[in-house]
């Protein structure tokens, strides 16, 4: 923890992991209702409305939130370059150079 607090890594892609959390709540809620009520409309009330909804929900937000959890990562796990400056200044910085 001391070594952590020296470097400065401790909140380094709290953003990052904010914006990750935001997206998958979002994604996953919203697009849960739209699959859930086009199922229903298909194939009636039946149980597995609810499990195609959830499974569909799940692999849209966990896809979609994926470059956030790449900038997060490479925030947590950066090192100095061989200049003595960091590779990234902060979690847009490091977004920008990632595209």
């Amino acid at each position: 923890m001391v070594k952590v607090a020296e470097e400065g890594a401790l909140f380094r892609g709290a953003i990052a992991n904010g914006l990750k959390i935001g997206a998958m709540m979002t994604l996953a809620a919203g697009f849960l209702d739209w699959m859930k009520e086009n199922t229903y409309y298909f194939f009636g009330p039946i149980m597995m409305t609810r499990i195609l909804g959830t499974a569909a929900g799940c692999a849209v937000a966990v896809a979609l939130s994926m470059p956030f959890d790449a900038v997060s990562t490479r925030l947590h796990t950066m090192r100095p370059l061989p200049n003595g400056r960091m590779p990234y200044e902060n979690t847009l910085d490091c977004m920008y150079k990632m595209i």
